[in-house]
């Protein structure tokens, strides 16, 4: 019997040990029971930190990864424990969020506010290992930014590098610089590249967290070349304005500065002409002239020479410009303001009247003054007594210029309409048409007498 028994035993022991092996094997495999883990340690997998001797070195609202590391655990084939990461502190300096649906048994830790926390991995109730995290919030001492390349004309382009200096130097190479332009039109920036694609002035802003930087630039377009004629022949008291087309590159840009001066030294009294800062000229006395036209500056200024011939000038050839007119009626008198454009070369004015209500129609000589006593106030009054039998005002006046030599072309017509009725009416400046001159001779006659006029010392 007693054989039978142990028998018995040694066939139970038999079939019971694999039953067990396979029962503890399927209960770690199940996570029904914990295995034993050696070799946690708390580790920064992901993010911008400083891994001091003691502690973790973080910076504020740049969250970072939290893992365990590469621990054991016995048996192998267990599965993973539960681990989890508590602060153990109520600081509340850093906020942990559970990252395990990236990454199994990892957290996620951002910095709130600066100052010092302790983080530990615990399993159960135990403390496995724990860690310092101090949080700081770096400013940036100093942001040096230099252009590799060019940019002054449009097509240029160019890329920026940037050294950042932190108070916590070993985040230096952690903070990245952003680039804006004042003026996309102008500069076109693309991460740290740089286009000039347009004519002005633009900003560059460089930024690293709380330090800025700005780069000015001013953009020009590439002269090609002038293009205007090579001679003018004008006279003595014409006036012309040099309009020089600049040719960029590319084409259409709004072109650099243009600068005009003579090309030969000479003294005052000497010269032929006058020539100013925008390229008017005026014909001073009989000669020649040579001006330089520059466009651009250094490598990229083009200059063009030009002659201006000087001869004596003909009045017969000249006309009034720019004739107009206002007038004023009241009671019986009717006041009109004459101005006009005054005539280089001409030594007196004639104005001449036409009344459409008088039965001859012709135009006739009213007024003569000198251009000395025009100059003075550049306008002329003239007062007419009207005849109240006639309801209606009509009258056309040109002024023409003249000297020893001959009369110049009339001026363009202006119209003086009205009736009685518009006492007091005052009528607004009437535009000159220069393309409208009297169409039939006037009739030279002395002018009325001083008592119709008001002078123009008036």
């Amino acid at each position: 019997m007693r054989k039978i028994d142990k028998k018995n035993k040694i066939i139970m022991i038999i079939i019971l040990l694999p039953l067990l092996f396979i029962t503890q094997y399927y209960m770690f495999k199940l996570g029904i029971i914990s295995p034993l883990i050696k070799g946690v340690n708390i580790k920064i997998i992901e993010g911008e930190y400083i891994q001091d001797i003691d502690k973790y070195v973080v910076k504020v609202g740049e969250p970072v990864v939290l893992s365990p590391g590469d621990y054991i655990k016995l048996p192998t084939y267990a599965k993973d424990p539960e681990i989890q990461f508590r602060i153990l502190d109520n600081s509340k300096t850093i906020k942990l969020t559970d990252n395990r649906d990236k990454e199994e048994n990892t957290v996620i830790l951002d910095g709130l506010k600066t100052g010092y926390t302790s983080v530990a991995i615990m399993k159960n109730s135990r403390v496995l290992q724990k860690a310092t995290i101090l949080v700081v919030d770096p400013t940036v001492e100093r942001l040096n930014v230099s252009l590799n390349g060019s940019l002054k004309y449009v097509g240029d382009k160019g890329e920026f590098s940037s050294l950042v200096e932190v108070d916590y130097k070993e985040f230096n190479n952690t903070y990245d610089v952003t680039y804006e332009s004042s003026n996309e039109n102008i500069l076109k920036v693309d991460n740290n590249k740089v286009e000039a694609v347009g004519v002005g002035n633009a900003t560059i802003y460089a930024k690293s967290k709380n330090k800025v930087e700005a780069l000015r630039f001013n953009i020009v377009a590439k002269v090609k070349r002038i293009e205007i004629q090579n001679t003018y022949h004008i006279t003595i008291g014409q006036k012309i304005k040099l309009n020089p087309n600049i040719i960029t590159s590319p084409r259409n840009l709004q072109p650099p500065v243009i600068t005009y001066k003579f090309a030969q030294s000479k003294l005052p009294i000497q010269r032929s002409i006058t020539v100013d800062e925008y390229g008017n000229i005026m014909g001073i006395r009989e000669g020649k002239e040579k001006i330089l036209i520059s466009c651009g500056v250094g490598k990229n200024k083009k200059i063009k020479t030009i002659t201006i011939n000087v001869k004596e000038g003909s009045i017969e050839n000249s006309v009034i410009t720019n004739l107009y007119s206002t007038y004023s009626l009241k009671e019986n008198n009717l006041n009109i303001q004459l101005s006009w454009d005054i005539l280089n070369g001409a030594t007196n004015y004639d104005i001449y009247m036409k009344n459409n209500n008088d039965s001859s129609g012709s135009y006739e000589l009213y007024r003569s003054l000198t251009q000395e006593s025009f100059i003075k106030k550049n306008k002329v009054k003239l007062s007419i007594k009207v005849d109240s039998d006639k309801p209606n005002i009509d009258y056309e006046i040109y002024v023409v210029g003249r000297n020893e030599a001959g009369t110049s072309k009339p001026s363009n017509i202006v119209y003086i309409n009205a009736k009685l009725e518009d006492d007091e009416q005052i009528q607004k400046p009437q535009e000159p048409n220069n393309s409208e001159k009297p169409d039939d001779s006037p009739t030279q006659q002395e002018p009325t007498t001083p008592d119709d006029i008001i002078s123009e010392s008036e």
